[in-house]
């Protein structure tokens, strides 16, 4: 068992250098590092291209400003009566159908509607 270790410890430590030694250049044989003598590489040549004059500048004119509309947008007809009545309505349908959730629901939805309506 201890040897097993020891081998693990050595492979992990062997791994851990490899890549150094991988991401120093690999001055190693057959890497391609002297492939050609100092004297014997291609010249590379850049060549300028002048881009293009601009066109002429083109102007345009700002937005239309938005009508403005002075009056608000419809009232909104919810009220509190019809929190009121959905909580009344909840409850009542809680103890109607013996504490099942789909009757307070549908009780809640009922005294929500009622609510409202009374409140206009």
């Amino acid at each position: 068992m201890k040897k097993l270790l020891i081998s693990l410890q050595v492979m992990a430590a062997a791994l851990c250098y490899a890549g150094a030694a991988d991401a120093s250049g690999g001055h190693g044989r057959g890497n391609g590092h002297h492939k050609f003598k100092h004297g014997d590489r291609d010249e590379v040549v850049h060549y300028y291209v002048p881009a293009p004059p601009p066109g002429p500048a083109r102007y345009y004119s700002a937005p239309a400003p938005q009508p403005y509309y002075p009056h608000a947008p419809a009232p909104d007809r919810r009220s509190t009566s019809g929190l009121a009545g959905s909580v009344v309505g909840g409850a009542l349908g809680y103890q109607v159908g013996n504490g099942n959730p789909l009757a307070a629901g549908v009780g809640a939805a009922a005294g929500s509607l009622i609510g409202n309506e009374i409140g206009r």
